[in-house]
């Protein structure tokens, strides 16, 4: 009996395990595939939420979906993989496969030392939550410098979200008196990764909420009490989040050296680890290319798609089908501006195509709907295609508009 094994419970190791299944259940010589999905958390994460209040809230039961389809689960955490033997190394066992996909995600880049040891961030569940806690646990402390001051070092995707969101859930926590957060990044400009596209609602909207920025900088040194720049400006902040961006798992540099600058493994179209006839990658563990040659970012939407070509392919490979060449020709971003609404942009050079409370809609459907995995088997199936973004299906579904 053959065994594809999915290293990885996240989107993108969710979807590679649905596409597995919805191969198997259309193809005869694949009935007896073992498809086993390992994964250091029995939880799906909604880690595109974690800026939300109340982290508790974002996580998806992994096992009844895995269960409903046909998919064996195995929790653990993933140490070492054998190419050469073809084997997964957890702590205690090893697990021999046919085929992989490796997707076992991305971390957060905190800096080295005493200094990245400082902080918080809300990268994983049990940060989002520890972060959560602190704020309400700032209620209870006496009234000092900084108390109500959040400094947060990365003004990219999250750290724009975060910082608008964050206001409100302050004075929420404080009942009275003034807040204060500041964004500190090192480029020219807060969101300079965002292209110019999204810029005026996103000046528009730290300036509404009385967000500082600090752009050109970095954090040279941090304590409890406060910290300071590279400038020498001191901020005292009993408060300091990292959203410095990320890197891939660790797994991908142990099993090839051909990794780009964030870690990530390089792939084929199929993407089929380049060297490894047996080992495909999907997610933020894979550095594969969009239409138009654009490496595809670490993000929730490349890890969907990317999962469900990785997981058919792996699967078709097994059975001597035809693979399919990852493709999504259109991408999209739908960034959360807080109190000011959102900002939704199409293609690469992030053509704003809505803002404000139209933006903010459609922001609310896809982090509260459309990212979410059905429970259902067949819904589950009905949705693990490799099918992708087009013109028509970016108006019906985010839009909810005919093209």
């Amino acid at each position: 009996m053959a065994r594809l094994v999915i290293a990885g419970g996240g989107f993108a190791g969710f979807w590679a395990a649905a596409a597995a299944v919805r191969l198997r259940r259309d193809a005869p010589s694949l009935a007896s595939l073992e498809i086993l999905l390992i994964s250091r958390d029995d939880q799906l994460v909604i880690r595109p939420r974690l800026y939300e209040p109340d982290p508790s809230r974002m996580v998806v039961p992994l096992v009844p979906r895995l269960e409903a389809i046909g998919v064996q689960f195995e929790r653990g955490e993933i140490n070492s993989i054998d190419v050469a033997g073809a084997k997964v190394q957890l702590a205690a066992s090893a697990v021999s496969y046919d085929r992989l996909v490796l997707a076992t995600g991305s971390q957060l880049a905190r800096p080295a030392g005493t200094l990245g040891a400082c902080g918080f961030d809300i990268d994983t569940l049990a940060g989002a939550a520890a972060f959560d806690r602190h704020l309400h646990e700032l209620a209870a402390r006496p009234e000092s410098e900084g108390r109500w001051t959040v400094v947060i070092a990365g003004g990219g995707f999250t750290g724009i979200e975060l910082a608008t969101a964050l206001p409100g859930r302050l004075l929420e926590i404080a009942g009275a008196g003034k807040v204060r957060v500041i964004v500190v990044d090192p480029a020219s400009c807060i969101g300079a990764s965002l292209g110019d596209g999204p810029q005026p609602a996103i000046r528009d909207a730290l300036v509404a909420a009385g967000i500082e920025v600090r752009t050109g900088v970095t954090i040279a040194s941090a304590d409890l009490a406060g910290l300071v720049l590279s400038t020498g400006e001191r901020i005292g902040c009993q408060t300091l989040v990292w959203t410095t961006g990320m890197r891939a798992s660790p797994l991908a540099a142990k099993i090839s050296a051909r990794i780009d600058a964030l870690g990530r493994i390089e792939v084929t179209p199929e993407l089929r680890v380049s060297g490894l006839d047996h080992v495909f990658a999907a997610g933020d563990v894979a550095h594969a290319t969009a239409d138009g040659g654009h490496a595809i970012l670490q993000s929730c939407q490349h890890a969907q798609v990317t999962g469900r070509f990785a997981g058919y392919n792996a699967t078709a490979d097994l059975a001597a089908l035809p693979l399919q060449a990852y493709r999504q020709p259109l991408y999209t971003t739908c960034l959360d501006l807080g109190a000011a609404g959102a900002v939704l942009t199409k293609g690469w050079d992030r053509t704003v195509e809505a803002t404000g409370e139209h933006a903010k809609a459609i922001k609310r459907r896809i982090n509260t709907q459309l990212i979410y995995p059905p429970a259902e088997a067949e819904a589950i199936l009905a949705a693990a295609a490799p099918v992708v973004m087009d013109e028509e299906l970016f108006h019906r579904r985010i839009l909810q508009k005919r093209a």
